[in-house]
């Protein structure tokens, strides 16, 4: 009983700001409206959902279906895409992250990569397949598969980024 009565403040993580989660997430949708053309629109990875997965998992109280559905939406109207097709694949994706979460926390940062990609290939697919559904044109390989790498090379880096962000104080350590 001592171990867990000397346990100090400083152990505990102290979660983020939420102004800080939702400027991550606002910067992501920014990040969709820099001049994509040519193999730049191939290899952008989906930052919007690969921050959608890393608060998902680390910050579950936080986020939430709502929120993940708001992010398609404003997802869609940022790359003129047919309202709703990221709407439901972020939705999806939230519910999946949820899911796996446990799993997904037992993981080392490197190992998680897997599961990553995983999500995001999941993602990647839904997408194209509404989109085939819809009647556009199927894209290339690339598309299906350069798009999730990437996204999920980028996922051990994530952490050095996001968790020098600004946190609220830390509770009073009582005697």
């Amino acid at each position: 009983m001592d171990s867990i009565t000397s346990l100090s403040a400083t152990t505990l993580r102290v979660s983020p700001s939420r102004g800080w989660i939702r400027t991550s997430l606002g910067l992501s949708l920014i990040f969709l409206f820099l001049p994509w053309e040519g193999w730049g629109l191939w290899i952008r990875p989906d930052a919007t959902a690969l921050l959608l997965i890393y608060w998902g998992v680390f910050e579950p109280t936080v986020m939430g279906a709502g929120s993940a559905f708001l992010l398609g939406i404003l997802s869609d109207v940022a790359q003129s895409h047919v309202l709703g097709v990221h709407a439901l694949t972020y939705s999806t994706l939230y519910v999946l992250v949820q899911y796996y979460r446990p799993r997904i926390l037992s993981f080392y940062r490197l190992n998680q990569v897997l599961h990553v990609l995983m999500l995001l290939l999941l993602t990647q697919w839904l997408e194209g397949l509404v989109n085939g559904l819809l009647g556009y044109s199927w894209p290339n390989w690339a598309w299906w598969v350069i798009q999730p790498l990437l996204g999920a090379l980028g996922w051990p880096f994530l952490p050095l980024l996001l968790e020098r962000a600004p946190r609220p104080a830390a509770p009073p350590q009582s005697p």
